[in-house]
């Protein structure tokens, strides 16, 4: 768990960082959205995947339906946010937002099945 922890770090401050690197990107990386989306999946990614963790060790079924549901439920919440995002805030930033959530979503979904890969085989 520890080393996942490190891992999601590095990733969720790489992603951050890269945010505010690209040109076209960097006016909306310097929002509280941004920072926020990029601590909320980290902070989402971490408790799915102590979940993933918990479910290993009791069963093999067990352990396939938590990866499955920690699946769904990262792309509805992805779902809510950038819905609320795009009615509540909308205006200039909502492509850079969308993009940058899928980002979001993509780096910590591939970590978190990466991760899980390794739990199921020892």
């Amino acid at each position: 768990m520890k080393a996942f922890i490190q891992t999601s770090i590095l990733v969720n401050l790489g992603l951050y960082a890269v945010g505010h690197v690209i040109p076209a990107f960097s006016e909306f990386a310097s929002t509280w959205a941004w920072a926020m989306l990029v601590v909320g999946y980290a902070v989402l990614t971490l408790l799915l995947f102590h979940w993933i963790v918990r479910a290993a060790t009791k069963s093999p079924m067990q352990f396939v339906t938590a990866v499955n549901g920690a699946t769904a439920a990262k792309m509805l919440t992805s779902l809510a946010i950038v819905t609320y995002y795009l009615v509540a805030v909308g205006g200039v930033h909502r492509i850079p937002f969308a993009l940058g959530l899928f980002g979001a979503f993509a780096a910590n979904t591939f970590l978190l099945v990466a991760s899980s890969q390794k739990i199921s085989h020892g």
